[in-house]
């Protein structure tokens, strides 16, 4: 059969999540992807509490490393930590694996024809109301009346459909790798603020964790010929658990880069076409939230396909609904992120931050309910401000 309800194109979690979504709704789907899993990718690799419910409503339980809340730490030894509210807690999952399980659970779907390693010699995008969307794959060509680009933040088809917007602000980038060590339990996600970056270590199993390094064009420039070396003086000049992994051996291949971070799209829709997840539009990975927000916006957008299978209406107007209801999803978290990001820049003014934290852990439960997707901005009160104001 090579007719469907929908061509997804990415099977990372935006998109095998989105073809789960439309399988219970008893669509058929394509789910197309070049590589094979599992597969290597940098990450962060926490999964917050909102995106693990997500998981979860699709009857997903991957194994990995549960966290109960952050730990800022800054290089004078202040540490600011709290957990998430109503005993909430996300987890610690190498992404590798995170994506083969949603793999294996949409090969398992009877609905979805699951093709992996298998590229896209030839994508038409429909330019009118009415028109098949079509993919040509090796000898055989797919149609359907909606294509799903779930193809990354270097997306082909976002800038076949001339969706691309302008890079705003300086361009970040993101190194990865893991490293194995003695058995060692602490059940938070630990970020080291250094002048210019942030290095993030999240455990993924007992003996294992994911080291994330977040930097600007010039940080980045400074490792340039030897990522891994140029990753392990940062964490020797780091505290807590990151210093102690800066002569761990590395575990499941090399230190790797990625980046610029956080394209944008100029909207999510077109005729015929959805993009979610980072082909949407990706929020700059400070926040930890980038796999979450796949998760819970591709059931979402999977509602507003539901819409427009109900009245066989697959028309830009139709769709614009998933624009729209996008941007609703993430506005809080990019004005969260926006702030975070200032503070990148401007280090004195993130550590004095850090140390306000520390000392009045109220308001920083309040921001991390924000971060993790169980409370809006508006949830925080003025006192909290005022407090990070005058930091």
């Amino acid at each position: 059969m090579n007719d469907y309800d929908a061509i997804v194109i990415g099977a990372g979690p935006a998109g095998s999540s989105l073809a789960l979504h439309l399988a219970a709704q008893g669509r058929s789907c394509a789910l197309i992807d070049g590589a094979t899993f599992p597969r290597s990718k940098v990450c962060g690799e926490g999964i917050m509490p909102h995106g693990l419910h997500a998981l979860q409503e699709l009857g997903i339980e991957p194994e990995g490393a549960p966290f109960v809340g952050l730990r800022y730490l800054l290089e004078d030894g202040t540490r600011a930590a709290s957990r998430f509210p109503q005993g909430l807690g996300g987890l610690g999952v190498q992404r590798s694996e995170l994506d083969a399980e949603l793999v294996r659970r949409c090969q398992a779907e009877p609905r979805i024809d699951v093709r992996l390693g298998a590229w896209a010699r030839a994508v038409h995008l429909p330019s009118a109301p009415g028109e098949r969307a079509s993919v040509e794959l090796g000898d055989a060509r797919l149609t359907a009346p909606v294509l799903v680009a779930a193809d990354g933040c270097r997306s082909r088809i976002r800038r076949q459909a001339g969706l691309e917007a302008p890079l705003l602000g300086a361009a970040r980038f993101g190194v990865g790798a893991h490293f194995a060590h003695a058995p060692r339990a602490d059940p938070m996600v630990e970020v080291f603020l250094g002048s210019g970056y942030e290095l993030y270590s999240t455990p993924v199993s007992a003996e294992l964790t994911c080291v994330a390094l977040l930097t600007y064009r010039e940080g980045l420039a400074r490792l340039q010929g030897d990522l891994e070396g140029g990753l392990r003086e940062l964490l020797a000049a780091s505290a807590g658990r990151a210093q102690f992994l800066a002569d761990a051996p590395l575990a499941g291949g090399p230190v790797r880069g990625i980046g610029p971070l956080a394209v944008q799209s100029t909207r999510a829709h077109a005729e015929g076409l959805l993009l979610v997840g980072d082909a949407a539009g990706g929020l700059d990975p400070i926040t930890g939230e980038g796999v979450s927000l796949a998760l819970v916006t591709s059931k979402v957008a999977s509602e507003v396909l539901a819409g427009a299978y109900a009245r066989n209406d697959f028309s830009a107007r139709r769709l614009a609904a998933w624009t729209r209801q996008r941007r609703r999803a993430v506005r809080g978290l990019q004005r969260f992120t926006q702030g975070l990001l200032y503070l990148s820049r401007n280090h004195a003014k993130a550590e004095r931050i850090v140390r306000t934290l520390a000392e009045k852990p109220d308001t920083f439960e309040r921001l991390l309910a924000v971060a993790a997707g169980t409370s809006s901005l508006g949830s925080l009160r003025l006192r909290d401000g005022y407090r990070l104001l005058v930091a």
